[in-house]
């Protein structure tokens, strides 16, 4: 075999490799349920929010722990004259601990708030995933909604050009007017202008998306739009996360306005220390010297201090069942909109395919059949169903981000 043959047919092997390698990358796409676990894998928002339940987990363990202890070591009783510590009796160097115990139930109160905490930040972890699903969720579909439209504004340009090439064609053949030319022209001018808003749109969802996925933005989307889970039949707003996160938080406040009224009751210290004595100038021993003490908090001032914190953790308390309120009302009023909408989108989802695109499709097949009168004829037939195919994409993506926002509220069925 000549050297010509051999380098012909190393060339042939890295074609076939080269458009074998092309096609690979011609079929990745970003599909929605990629472009979610991309997200849920690597937003830092999300993250962020899990080392939070990291961290009330660890407060959870502290919290209902008795202070640390206190190492005391001093001396005691001597004499400035000489600073001798065998020149007088009561002169000892002491080495003690101490403890000291918050008051009443204070300690089991804050361990039960520690894990209101935890419960708060787990369920914020999992209102944020939602919410998250539901931006990647939207932006997607938004995106393939431009992406849609761009490709109909470059099939209804070619039909605007191909009107104005018959336009000017019948005026130079004094069988139209000059107006007819200028109308063209309008038509393919405002297909122009359109081109690159669409362009724009799409380069700033892109953008948007590679906040949560990355370089995976880039990726072309498929053609088919695809199909979100069910929302849930039944609602109940008591068992979103949003809500459960204000539960948690109210059930905090009212375990703060309890740890408020144990400081009506004395906290107190314990002291155990031991004193070693020095023999006495004749060497005489003395005995070391054993100390207990206990010391009690006397809450005597309580309309300066406690009334006051017990008034400053009731106020909050009721704010806390305030937003609580609040929140379950947003929810359900929330929920009971994006149903309304989602029942009539899906009405007229349903129209749109029963319906009125039939009956344009079937107007484009007659008009092809022969009984227009001419070519602008069917074009004009074509630019209706285009225009008809867009409004139908309008529909059917805002049907799935509104679909979207309910599986937000209600939750996915596992």
């Amino acid at each position: 075999m000549s050297v010509i043959q051999v380098l012909s047919r190393l060339a042939g092997i890295s074609l076939i490799v080269l458009a074998g390698a092309s096609g690979v990358r011609a079929e990745a796409e970003l599909t929605l349920a990629e472009a979610e676990r991309l997200a849920l894998a690597h937003a830092p928002w999300l993250a962020h929010h899990r080392t939070n339940v990291d961290a009330a987990a660890e407060r959870a363990v502290y919290e209902g722990r008795l202070p640390d202890p206190q190492l005391i070591v001093g001396a005691i009783n001597v004499p400035v004259d000489t600073y001798k510590l065998n020149q007088e009796d009561m002169t000892m160097t002491m080495v003690g601990i101490r403890q000291s115990f918050p008051p009443g139930d204070t300690l089991a109160l804050k361990s039960r708030r520690a894990e209101k905490e935890l419960t708060r930040e787990e369920a914020k972890v999992e209102a944020e995933r939602r919410n998250l699903l539901r931006q990647v969720r939207q932006a997607w579909l938004e995106l393939y909604f431009q992406q849609e439209s761009l490709r109909l504004l470059l099939e209804s340009r070619q039909l605007q050009q191909k009107q104005l090439a018959a336009a000017e064609g019948r005026y130079r053949a004094a069988a139209d007017m000059q107006q007819s030319v200028i109308r063209a022209r309008q038509a393919v001018a405002r297909v122009n202008e359109r081109e690159p808003m669409l362009k724009a749109q799409i380069a700033r969802i892109r953008a948007q998306l590679g906040r949560w996925i990355g370089e995976a933005a880039m990726l072309p989307l498929p053609a088919a739009l695809p199909t979100l889970p069910v929302p849930a039949p039944d609602f109940d707003a008591a068992r979103h996360p949003e809500w459960l996160a204000t539960q948690a938080m109210l059930d905090a406040a009212r375990l703060e306005v309890d740890m408020a009224r144990q400081e009506y009751k004395p906290g107190w210290m314990l002291d155990l220390s031991y004193g070693f004595r020095r023999p006495m100038p004749d060497g005489t021993e003395r005995p070391n010297m054993v100390t207990a003490m206990v010391t009690l908090d006397l809450p005597v001032f309580r309309a300066k201090r406690q009334d006051r914190r017990l008034a400053e953790k009731q106020a909050l308390e009721t704010g806390a069942r305030l937003e609580t309120e609040d929140k379950r009302r947003e929810i359900e009023a929330m929920y009971t909109s994006m149903r309304a909408e989602y029942e009539a989108l899906a009405a007229r989802a349903k129209i749109f395919e029963e319906q009125l695109l039939p009956a344009i499709r079937r107007e484009s097949q007659v008009t092809v059949a022969g009984f227009a009168r001419d070519q602008a004829e069917y074009r004009d037939a074509r630019m209706k169903a285009l225009e008809a195919e867009q409004e139908y994409a309008r529909v059917r993506v805002d049907l799935a981000k509104t679909q979207a926002e309910l599986l937000y509220l209600t939750g996915e069925q596992p």
